[in-house]
């Protein structure tokens, strides 16, 4: 049976870059020339507004919304 050369990869970049706003932006450039940007935020307050309805550690709130999804 012949077989196929494996995929070398994605071709998916990425670099973090720094805005004039001082916030870190991560950027991806896909291989059809594509580019997509998330930037950081508090990990608690991102669990927040994902709907964390308890306090406790980041760690703690994260776990509670991710069994949940």
């Amino acid at each position: 049976m012949p077989t196929r050369p494996k995929k070398l990869g994605l071709g998916l970049s990425m670099k973090t870059l720094t805005g004039n706003d001082g916030k870190s932006y991560l950027v991806f450039r896909t291989p059809e020339g594509a580019f997509h940007t998330f930037t950081e935020v508090e990990a608690k307050q991102a669990a927040r507004e994902c709907g964390a309805k308890h306090s406790g550690t980041t760690r703690q709130m994260w776990e509670r919304i991710w069994r949940s999804v």
